[in-house]
């Protein structure tokens, strides 16, 4: 589903995610406290601290804003910001029922941020900058937003093959749906190789880029279902096609898949992160 002209491509990913909007908001608590090994990291890279003004771009339903907004407190402000208005109308509804009042959702891409030169304290983007057409436009604006000195983070996935749990979510689904996640207009592991999103932010302007490497390996206990989360997040509309004997044969061959991975009762995955940061 590859398409070939920035607008066309923006259409794809705004489509696909207003898709999986509600599986992202149902699971969105549940999954908040593990949120929070990739959130404090992107944190700490791009400065956040208490009394700032932060920019997060691709906020999703809510992370890493809200924690950057606990972060700043009273003093400080978070604009979260995404492309998909069913999205943050979930961060929206969540912000106020944990009383974040600093935090305030504005809908926009990120190549084209309606914000003034020199706005922010700081900016942070989770698990988003590899969805957008045209990522070089994109970090200018960003760069541009930032006040002189301010950091940039951003995390994004390590290859497909370091990461347990989406490369058998994606050799599985596929061979049952012919789905796949580059169905999102993008590969969310476009920025796997390192250097790939250094070398970009390098030529928008930003400097002292550093680059992290961050690896887990989640012990899951066995007998629990684990990847239903990301299976509804990624593919919940190949899901709701299937009836319930596709459905069943699907878990039953994701059980069987992680298999390989499993020690004794727990099911030892492989997570593969980078975090890059620059300074505008």
């Amino acid at each position: 589903m590859m398409v070939s002209n920035p607008d066309a491509k923006r259409a794809s990913v705004h489509a696909e995610w207003r898709d999986r909007s509600g599986a992202w908001e149902k699971w969105a608590d549940k999954l908040s406290e593990m949120a929070q090994r990739f959130n404090e990291p992107l944190l700490d890279a791009a400065g956040v601290a208490a009394g700032m003004r932060v920019l997060d771009l691709a906020s999703g339903v809510g992370e890493p804003a809200m924690t950057a907004a606990a972060r700043v407190g009273p003093d400080g402000q978070v604009v979260a910001t995404d492309l998909v208005p069913e999205m943050l109308a979930a961060a929206a509804r969540r912000a106020e029922a944990t009383g974040h009042a600093n935090l305030r959702c504005e809908v926009c891409g990120m190549e084209d941020l309606p914000f003034a030169d020199a706005t922010f304290d700081a900016a942070t983007c989770r698990f988003g900058i590899m969805f957008v057409p045209e990522p070089a436009k994109a970090l200018a604006a960003i760069r541009r937003v930032l006040k002189p000195g301010a950091r940039a983070a951003f995390l994004v996935w390590g290859p497909l093959v370091n990461n347990t749990l989406f490369a058998v979510l994606e050799r599985v689904v596929a061979a049952h749906t012919g789905r796949s996640l580059d169905d999102l207009a993008f590969s969310p592991f476009r920025f796997g190789a390192p250097g790939s999103l250094a070398g970009l932010m390098a030529a928008a302007g930003f400097a002292d880029i550093a680059e992290t490497e961050l690896r887990f390996t989640p012990r899951i206990r066995t007998g629990i279902p684990f990847w239903v989360a990301n299976l509804e997040m990624s593919f919940g509309d190949a899901l709701e096609a299937m009836d319930e004997d596709a459905r069943k044969a699907l878990d039953s061959a994701l059980y069987e898949a992680f298999e390989p991975v499993r020690r004794d009762d727990v099911y030892v995955l492989e997570t593969h992160i980078r975090l890059i940061r620059g300074a505008a």
